[in-house]
């Protein structure tokens, strides 16, 4: 017995139906993108090691177990965007050219970690970076674009939530806060979190065990209020900024002591969007600021900020998929004689622009008014061969089941050249 291949467990094909909505959120995407003058950068897949390392962090999951790594190289599947965009930036000295920039991208990114829902080892991401000013309203901008993005994609249930880290010495502070708290319960940690602790210890506020999240968050609830405990005033204001400007725009958010990301880079302003019915992976979107990372992979001191969306956790908060595409006409014949002409109205209504199909089965005209409803044709044009001798074809409306009989060449009169 021959053997039948399987896709690779956390790597997801795409049916008609998930491309079309596929395409159709990316078309939204960079429709909104316009709007808000980013520019698009397409970027590639591989990349060194070391600039995930020095941007992600190095006691980051996607750091220490989630890179995919070409054997025998130093280079890796990207396994997110920021620090990509930010080498692509030094890499071709745009600080030298302004002193800002915003660009957006769209693409696969790879980590290798337990599949589960709405967690794959192969996703996509529609990403945004701003680099070169650390004004307030940017981070309402990066908010607001974010959430328009979903709102154009049909995202109407979405929470905003919001959170200050400060600058990196306030969140050193924290980090140091929590690293108290939690070694007080060091017994109950994970394995791992046991590890954190010590290294980078805001990790533990991400585990996914829920004895080690409770454990850091019991502490941070009573010890590590961002606006009394560990923010200095100028980030304190700097919050304070982004919070009003986002209440003065209508845009609704709240505020999460907890929210800390997974990614060493963030600094000051982090948020995520969650929606509901994806689980315990219910964030579609997330991102921040992360004003030390242009310095840290050797760049000057910029400030700046971006954000992710994830594409199928987004078609699982979609629903059930009921788009499909539509035709506009479907060619049938009721004999097979007349094959040859119908071939040839389906290339005439194709080289007006006309999105038109046809049966290559030879089946029965039954079947092919079959087929032409499944595909949601909005007519079937019929080679009867008893009319097609007297010179005419039958137009079926598909929608409301009338026909009428048209004149062979008046027919494809009907239809305006392609543009």
């Amino acid at each position: 017995m021959r053997k039948i291949y399987s896709g690779i467990r956390g790597m997801s094909d795409f049916s008609p139906s998930e491309s079309l909505a596929f395409g159709e959120i990316i078309e939204k995407a960079k429709g909104i993108f316009k709007v808000f003058n980013y520019k698009e950068i397409i970027l590639p897949i591989l990349e060194e090691k070391d600039l995930f390392i020095k941007g992600v962090g190095e006691t980051t999951d996607i750091v220490e177990r989630q890179m995919f790594k070409i054997e025998g190289k130093d280079i890796v599947l990207r396994p997110e965007g920021t620090a990509q965009v930010i080498r692509y930036y030094l890499q071709n000295s745009l600080h030298k050219k302004s002193d800002f920039h915003k660009f957006f991208y769209i693409g696969p990114m790879f980590r290798g970690e337990r599949p589960q829902k709405g967690r794959l080892r192969q996703f996509h991401h529609i990403g945004a970076e701003a680099i070169g000013s650390n004004n307030a309203y940017l981070d309402a901008e990066m908010i607001n674009l974010s959430l328009k993005i979903l709102e154009a994609i049909g995202i109407k249930d979405k929470t905003l939530w919001i959170n200050s880290l400060g600058c990196k010495t306030d969140k050193d502070k924290f980090a140091k806060i929590v690293k108290e708290g939690v070694l007080q319960d060091k017994d109950n940690l994970c394995e791992d979190c046991n590890r954190r602790a010590y290294k980078n210890p805001l990790r533990v506020l991400d585990c996914k065990k829920d004895q080690c999240k409770s454990i850091a968050r019991t502490w941070v609830t009573q010890a590590a209020n961002p606006m009394k405990n560990y923010l200095c005033d100028a980030c304190k204001k700097e919050f304070k900024d982004v919070l009003k400007i986002l209440d003065d725009s209508g845009i609704g958010y709240k505020l999460s002591t907890f929210l800390v990301r997974g990614l060493d880079y963030y600094t000051n302003t982090v948020f995520e969007i969650t929606a509901p019915g994806l689980g315990s992976q219910d964030t579609i979107g997330a991102g921040g600021r992360y004003n030390n990372l242009v310095e840290s992979l050797g760049g000057p001191s910029k400030p700046a900020i971006g954000f992710a969306l994830g594409v199928e956790r987004i078609l699982l908060s979609l629903g059930e998929l009921k788009k499909k595409q539509k035709l506009d006409y479907f060619i049938a014949v009721d004999n097979r004689s007349l094959i040859k002409e119908g071939f040839y109205f389906l290339n005439k209504l194709r080289e007006k622009g006309i999105s038109v199909d046809f049966d290559y089965c030879d089946k029965s005209l039954k079947t092919q008014l079959r087929i032409a409803h499944k595909k949601g044709a909005k007519y079937v044009v019929l080679l009867a061969e008893d009319k097609y001798k007297t010179g005419y074809l039958v137009l079926k409306n598909m929608q409301d089941s009338t026909q009428e009989d048209i004149r062979l060449e008046n027919f494809l009169a009907r239809f305006k050249p392609k543009e």
